[in-house]
């Protein structure tokens, strides 16, 4: 009878530990998050990084940390004039990356009402945004509804018709 020598059994050993790991954390590790966030990375951990985070990367003019925090849109690739105007919307409301406060309201199924404030009481300086839960592996925010392009509604198919000449 031939045993394992002491590499193939550290090799086996190996496997198995990386099995059991990705068993207990739910294989999140090899989780792929296209379609759940802008980038395909791991959502970040809160509502209020998300917020924050895309506040500070929209005044940096930081097309790629905006895509970091947010989820993609329904036919929609963020340019860099979606991130001015969230610059732009921003600073009309006069919401800075110093004193934005993020509100989180009620949670709706995966969505979650989401506002930016400048950290004032003024209902008129905040901006209501979209935040999603991505199962329970993290969080992404929405832009301001304002800078998603609108998808026009489709017709009715002709075989849909109700013509009596087809």
């Amino acid at each position: 009878m031939r045993f394992p020598n002491k590499y193939q059994s550290a090799g086996l050993g190996i496997i198995g530990a990386v099995l059991c790991v990705g068993l207990l954390m739910g294989c999140s590790v090899f989780r792929d998050y296209s379609g759940d966030t802008c980038d395909g990375r791991k959502p970040v951990g809160s509502l209020e990084q998300a917020g924050r985070d895309l506040v500070s990367a929209a005044y940096a003019a930081d097309r790629g940390g905006v895509c970091r925090v947010t989820a993609p849109f329904p036919g929609g690739v963020l340019d860099d004039a979606m991130v001015a105007k969230t610059r732009e919307i921003l600073a009309e409301r006069g919401i800075t990356p110093q004193n934005v406060t993020v509100l989180v309201g009620e949670q709706m199924g995966s969505g979650v009402a989401v506002q930016l404030t400048d950290g004032s009481n003024n209902a008129s300086r905040a901006i209501d945004i979209s935040g999603t839960v991505i199962r329970d592996d993290g969080f992404t925010v929405g832009l301001p509804t304002e800078l998603y392009p609108e998808v026009p509604e489709h017709p009715a198919s002709p075989s849909a018709s109700t013509d009596p000449a087809s």
